[in-house]
């Protein structure tokens, strides 16, 4: 496939075709999951900062994710995700 655009219309849609092609990762549930569990510790190196004990509740949180989602994965109830 030739990816070269060289007009503003060509350009316009292979920006639409790249956007429909990754509207499924996108709108998966396990990439909003991962996203929150980034913003989560993200929140939790604030509050260990601020030296509030309720960091210690969202790490674990984070961590729980973590390794639920690796136990999934390793019982194939989940996909391996990228590839």
């Amino acid at each position: 496939m030739n990816s070269e655009a060289t007009t503003v219309r060509e350009a316009i849609a292979l920006v639409l075709r790249a956007c429909r092609a990754a509207m499924p990762f996108f709108l998966s549930i396990e990439t909003w999951l991962m996203v929150a569990v980034a913003a989560a510790t993200v929140g939790g190196f604030w509050l260990a900062f601020m030296g509030d004990l309720r960091s210690l509740l969202v790490f674990g949180g984070a961590v729980g994710y973590l390794v639920l989602r690796s136990v999934l994965h390793a019982k194939r109830i989940l996909g391996w995700p990228f590839v």
